[in-house]
């Protein structure tokens, strides 16, 4: 596949030989989420849907992954009433919710190297990887309730009651106290941790495995593995089926067993 890039304000976009790597570029305010981020990263998820990656690797530009919101660059236009104050954010927030849905439906595996502090809705992004990968000298801060008043968006508490319960989600939200990569890693946040330095080589390579995995199989176990907290076994088990059922002689499958009978790798187009 030939390399293809497109220019963007608030990130960069970048697909090779079915990898595409989306950085988030403002490095100066540690990759804080501007209108221009919400607005570019839906953009950059389905042009990489639309050049073929099957593979996805989000990061950051310079010291951070992603400080949060905007909070310097960020205007408040004044409203009349309470109502009408509510009725703004509420149409405000459908970028942020277009910006979840499009990291949590994008059709190719997701990698997210966390190269630096993830706070506020950086959280979000950077949890919303099916593969998360960290430096080891990075951080999570959810600085929401203690600093802003607010409580945490960008999907942040969903994803992270799912991986460490209610007790650690709830004094992380309450009490904003930084999460180290090592914290992060015991508590079963992200995968595993990785030198700083070899952070993005690592993260390429499981990118790289990815892309030249079965697509279809893939696809499928993502689609099981986000399901199973929310369903009873008995269910689980017909959905498990129903995956599996078009996969069993299928082209991927069958390459995969001729791959084994004749000790190669398998190449799955």
């Amino acid at each position: 596949m030939n390399e293809t890039s497109t220019s963007f304000e608030a990130i960069t976009l970048s697909v090779s030989e079915g990898i595409a790597q989306l950085t988030l570029n403002r490095p100066a305010s540690l990759n804080a989420l501007n209108d221009a981020m919400f607005r570019e990263i839906p953009l950059a998820v389905a042009q990489a849907t639309q050049a073929g990656a099957r593979a996805l690797l989000i990061t950051g530009a310079g010291r951070g992954f992603c400080s949060g919101a905007d909070l310097v660059g960020r205007g408040f236009a004044p409203t009349s009433s309470e109502a009408q104050r509510e009725a703004v954010n509420r149409a405000g927030f459908e970028r942020v919710i277009s910006l979840v849905r499009a990291l949590n439906e994008a059709p190719m595996p997701v990698v997210c190297a966390i190269n630096g502090v993830a706070a506020g809705g950086g959280v979000g992004i950077a949890l919303a990887g099916d593969v998360i990968l960290m430096a080891s000298s990075a951080r999570f801060v959810l600085t929401f309730v203690p600093k802003l008043g607010l409580v945490p968006d960008v999907g942040a508490t969903w994803l992270m009651t799912r991986m460490v319960g209610r007790a650690r989600t709830m004094a992380a939200s309450l009490l904003g106290d930084a999460i180290s990569a090592q914290d992060a890693e015991r508590w079963g946040m992200v995968a595993r941790l990785v030198d700083d330095a070899q952070l993005h080589a690592e993260a390429m390579a499981v990118c790289r495995r990815l892309a030249d995995g079965p697509q279809v199989a893939v696809a499928r176990t993502r689609r099981l593995v986000d399901a199973a907290p929310e369903m009873p076994i008995g269910a689980h088990i017909l959905l498990e089926r129903d995956m599996q059922v078009g996969l069993i002689g299928s082209a991927e499958h069958l390459e995969g067993i001729a791959a084994f009978r004749e000790k190669r790798p398998a190449r799955f187009s």
